[in-house]
Parts: structure tokens; sequence; C-alpha cells
């Protein structure tokens, strides 16, 4: 039998499907979306637009296949630019699907607002974060998410970050985060996470660079 080996490396824009195949497996979109042109809105405003706010990419891959990937943002190197556009694009799918009513379009909005209201008054924006950081379940427990991250931390180290912040949910990536050193520095109100985890919380987690 050969030998199965793990090929760290650097995000490539034929990774996107790959990626956003990991993030609607992880959260469900399909199934906590409806109807299904709005899981796909969902799909791309999630993994689409933490790839365009991060300047930091890396991807395993085993066997061709791309298994997990990490995007980041680290606040000592060249910030990515804004893209106003991309936000728009977004909008203006989401008001125009059909076979959704205009109130649940108005609650799904709001819904995006209240998160990032609520998100800022526990971080500041712009702070170093693991923006998204997905590793398939049937490669996890071997490592390749701890390596994801520990490029990333290094990163963010050698550059002469602080800290770095992520977002997850007390019923999801919590423990692991707190296993590799990061604390939890506050809870907030999110709807966002009720289309995802009914009941979940959404919390903060710092890991300070030493």
């Amino acid at each position: 039998m050969s030998e199965i080996k793990a090929l760290f490396r650097d995000y490539r824009d034929s990774d996107y499907e790959s990626c956003e195949a990991l993030v609607s497996d992880a959260w469900k979109f399909d199934s906590n979306f409806k109807p299904q042109k709005l899981s796909d809105i969902a799909k791309c405003m999630y993994t689409k637009g933490s790839m365009i706010g991060s300047n930091f990419r890396r991807v395993v891959e085993i066997n061709g296949k791309v298994v997990g990937f990490i995007f980041g943002l680290n606040e000592m190197s060249a910030r990515p630019k804004k893209n106003v556009l991309f936000g728009l694009s977004i909008l203006r799918r989401i008001l125009c699907v059909k076979g959704m009513q205009y109130r649940d379009k108005k609650k799904l909005l709001s819904a995006i607002n209240t998160h990032e209201v609520n998100k800022s008054k526990i971080v500041d924006k712009g702070k170093s974060e693991i923006i998204l950081f997905v590793v398939d379940p049937g490669y996890q427990g071997v490592g390749n998410g701890k390596r994801l991250l520990s490029e990333f931390i290094t990163h963010c180290k050698n550059s002469g970050a602080q800290s770095i912040v992520v977002e997850t949910n007390k019923f999801g990536a919590s423990s692991f985060y707190a296993g590799v050193g990061f604390k939890h520095i506050g809870d907030f109100y999110s709807p966002l996470h009720e289309y995802a985890t009914k009941g979940g919380q959404a919390c903060m987690y710092e890991y300070i660079c030493d």
C-alpha cells in the first residue's frame, strides 16, 4: 500500500470549488438554506467573501484532492483590497432569489448586519484573524488542521502580530481552539449561527503570540 502524503501549499484559484464544497459540507448549507439558489449564494458569500478578505491562504492536498484549507488575515501584512462590488453582487442576488418571500430576505440581511455589529463589540475589525478554516472530517485527527493552523500562527508571529482571533461556535470547534492555546474572550449574539446550529452560541477566541 502506497504511503499517503499530505502536500501543504499555497491556495490557487483552481482550488476554489473544492474549498466551497468543504464549507458546504461542514455547515450543511443545502439543508439550512432554502431554496437552492439561496444556499448557493450563502456558500459563495461565506467562502469567496472569506477568500477575498484574507491575505494568507494555504491548503492541504492528498492524492491530488484538496482536503482542507485556511484563510487568514495577518494585520502586519499588506491588506487585501476592499471589494465593494462583491458585496453588492451578493445583495443583488439575495434580493433576486425567487421562491423566497421578501420578509425572509430582509430577515437574512438583518442577520448578517447584526452578526457584524455584535462581533465588532468584542474584537476590532482588522485584527489578525482566522477567517475560514475547514478540514474534511475524513482527514481530521492526523495533524492536517494543526499543521495549517501552525503555519498561519508562525506567519503572524514572524511579522510581529501580537495576537490572533477566531470566531467559532461553542458547539463547534471551540474545543479544538482551546486545545491548541486559544483563550475564550467573549460570546455574542449571532442570528447567522442559528441558521447552521440551532441554539448555537457564537464566541470569540484569542491566541497570544509570545
